[in-house]
């Protein structure tokens, strides 16, 4: 029994081999490939990856429009007041003298000044050229401070006991704390003579065709003054004319067209004041 199983088994094995290499060798050459399929279903997906490393940053894109202002938030505490700073000085210092004219020695007359610093001590001269200035009433210092308003007001005797030429001159207001001011004056050999307390009107002795020097006082401040020449015979002539300054005074100078003589001298104001003075013209000084 063992024996004829044998040889079936060895039988059959070459049969195979037979027909395997007979299917081989008559193998002929691969035909064309077939078409394509239809494609499948999708599969499932599969687990999610890790995350890739991250990418170059971009560049910065425009700035977007502004938004609406928020509402004002409430004000702050005040801080603390700072240490007061030094006074400064006056920048509307003034200064007036009583009279436009005055004799060389004396002549007596008062200068007036505001807008000074309080209580500032001040020194009162008179600039006689550039290389001259000279004390009024030759004190020495100071010689009065300016009151609770900044004013001040001072009387002299006379100009100065030195000898000072004729000619306008300047005076001048010096406060000890740098405030400033200055007022012309004019220096004469002879006081002028006034002839009313109020409102008063002088004049220079002239000769024929030589100019008039002419001052009055009292008038109110700011008011036009026209002077006039009173004449015997019913002509009166309009010599000059001129506006009163802050302290009521002015001064003002006419062509002579006078012959010799005596003539009255009228001022006449345009708010209701009015002077007079004798005038002298002669043939030649």
């Amino acid at each position: 029994m063992r024996k004829r199983f044998l040889r079936k088994g060895i039988i059959g094995t070459l049969l195979s081999s037979v027909i395997v290499f007979a299917l081989v060798a008559c193998q002929g050459a691969p035909g064309e490939p077939g078409l394509s399929g239809l494609p499948g279903n999708p599969g499932n997906s599969g687990p999610q990856g890790a995350p890739g490393e991250a990418g170059v940053a971009g560049l910065p894109g425009l700035p977007g429009n502004p938004g609406n202002p928020g509402p004002p938030g409430a004000p702050g505490p005040a801080g603390a007041s700072g240490a007061d700073g030094a006074d400064a000085v006056s920048p509307q210092a003034n200064v007036v003298v009583s009279k436009n004219s005055i004799a060389a020695t004396g002549d007596s007359f008062s200068v007036w000044g505001s807008g000074f610093r309080i209580g500032e001590p001040i020194t009162l001269t008179l600039l006689v050229d550039q290389d001259t200035e000279i004390i009024l009433g030759g004190s020495v210092g100071a010689q009065v401070s300016a009151n609770g308003s900044g004013a001040f007001s001072q009387g002299f005797d006379e100009i100065s006991e030195l000898g000072v030429s004729s000619g306008v001159k300047t005076i001048i207001a010096t406060g000890e704390d740098g405030s400033r001011a200055s007022a012309p004056v004019n220096i004469v050999a002879n006081a002028a003579t006034v002839t009313a307390v109020d409102t008063s009107l002088a004049a220079a002795a002239s000769a024929v065709g030589e100019e008039i020097q002419i001052w009055g006082a009292g008038f109110q401040s700011g008011e036009a003054v026209t002077i006039v020449a009173v004449s015997g015979t019913g002509s009166d002539r309009i010599l000059s004319g001129g506006t009163a300054n802050a302290s009521g005074a002015i001064v003002t100078a006419a062509s002579n067209p006078l012959d010799a003589g005596t003539y009255t001298l009228k001022a006449i104001g345009n708010k209701g004041s009015s002077a007079t003075a004798p005038l002298v013209v002669v043939e030649s000084k």
